[in-house]
Formats: structure tokens, sequence, C-alpha cells
């Protein structure tokens, strides 16, 4: 006789608590062969979970190596498994776990070089859609274009890091070769990452272009954007930000 729908569902839920390593399963045969069982499904999951996060994660492992991000994935799998079964989207919660993971306290800047990793994942997978070009912009009075609102591109990420992350990632990101011995001055960075063509763009912001970009995120006018780029740099050259911007392919077309 089949099982009902309820048995069916506690089975699959106690199944996938066994697995996680919570409680045994019980009551469904012989103990020492279920768990015999269970211990090569458990080392699969975990192969492929480790498998899902050293792909989203590579700068990370590069910086700490194999043995110490593959300790840190079991860590973070045993506090609790994701929800979302994507492989792309597997281990987003993972930058936040290192912000409080004890063997991170030393390394203050591996939390943002995993956001950016994961930004970069994101941006990898986002919509394609076409890009605004500097020349339209050119055809509006000067005086509308204070009033207009940019629209980030569906791909565009950005992250304002309180460390060097952006540059420590950028040097670091495979498949680049491995940078050596390199001092990098310590200090805050903002960073934009897109992909408003055929591959991953990636470039690092000074406090002014991250806080007008970051206004245009909000959906803020470009006056306001003006307005906080200044804020944050009150000599900043922010037409040259903007066409920076643009030209990296922040934004969308104006609709």
């Amino acid at each position: 006789m089949r099982p009902s729908m309820p048995d069916l569902a506690q089975f699959q839920d106690a199944f996938a608590a066994a697995l996680r390593g919570g409680e045994p399963l019980r009551g469904h045969g012989d103990p020492a062969r279920l768990e015999a069982g269970m211990s090569v499904y458990r080392n699969t999951t975990f192969k492929g979970a480790l498998d899902a996060l050293r792909a989203n994660y590579s700068t990370v492992e590069r910086l700490v190596g194999t043995e110490w991000f593959t300790a840190s994935a079991y860590a973070f799998l045993d506090i609790g498994w994701p929800s979302d079964p994507s492989l792309v989207a597997f281990g987003e919660h993972y930058p936040d776990f290192l912000g409080f993971f004890e063997p991170a306290r030393s390394l203050a800047y591996l939390p943002g070089v995993a956001r950016l990793d994961r930004a970069w994942t994101e941006a990898h997978v986002a919509s394609d859609a076409p890009v605004l070009e500097a020349s339209r912009l050119a055809a509006i009075e000067p005086e509308a274009l204070l009033d207009l609102r940019l629209r980030l591109h569906p791909s565009a990420r950005l992250a304002w890091c309180r460390s060097p992350a952006p540059t420590i990632w950028r040097l670091n990101r495979p498949p680049a070769p491995e940078p050596g011995e390199v001092e990098i001055p310590w200090r805050e960075e903002g960073t934009a990452i897109a992909r408003p063509y055929a591959q991953v763009e990636f470039m690092i912001l000074d406090p002014a272009a991250f806080d007008l970009a970051d206004a245009c995120r909000r959906g803020e006018t470009l006056g306001q954007a003006v307005e906080a780029g200044l804020a944050a740099e009150p000599d900043a050259a922010l037409t040259r930000y903007l066409a920076d911007l643009i030209g990296f392919g922040l934004f969308q077309p104006l609709s």
C-alpha cells in the first residue's frame, strides 16, 4: 500500500533532516543499515554543496586556501542549508556568515571580497539589456538633464567596502594570475560590477562617483545624484565621473 501524502511529506522532511546531520532516520528499517546508506547520501550532498560554494566564491578560496575554505563551508552549512535550490544562488548568505566567523576575524577584507564574488555571479546571470549612450544625453537641454532619472542596467551591482576589498578582489579573481606580494593601502573603496555587453566588467569608484551612482540606484534625479556626489567630495569632477559611469555601461537607455 502506498503511503498517504502527509506520511510521504513527513518522510521527506525526516530524510532531509537526517541528510543534513539532524535526527537519524527512524522507523524505516534497520538503523545501522539506514545510517550506512545515509552516510553515502550525506557525503555526496556535502560534496555538491561544497563544489557550489567553491564555484560561487572562487576569489575567497584563492585568498584563504582550500583547507580553510572547506572548513568555513562546512561551518556555514552546519548553521543552516540555503533554501534556494539554484546552484547560482547557493550560499548567498555566505558573505554575511564570514562577518561573524571567528577564524575570519583577522581577515577584515574577506566579507567584502565574498560580496564581490556574489555580485559577479549575479551580474553574470542577469538579463541582457541595452545601455545608455552618452550621445543621448548630449541632445538634452542642460536644465532638463538634472530632472532625469537614470536607471541602472539589470546586471549592475554597487558595493561600498570599508576596506580595500575591491582592489584585493581585482588582483585575485581567477583566472587572473596570483599577484604575489603586493602592498595595498588600507582604505575604503566603492565598486561597480556589470555585464553591459558580453562579459562582466568591474571598476573601482571614488566616494563621489559611488554616491552619484548609488543615488541613481535609489531612483533619485540626476540633480539629486550630483548633490550626493558633491556632499562626498565637494571638489569632485562629477561630469567626468558621470561620463565614466555611462561609458562603463552602468545605465539603461532613457525611457
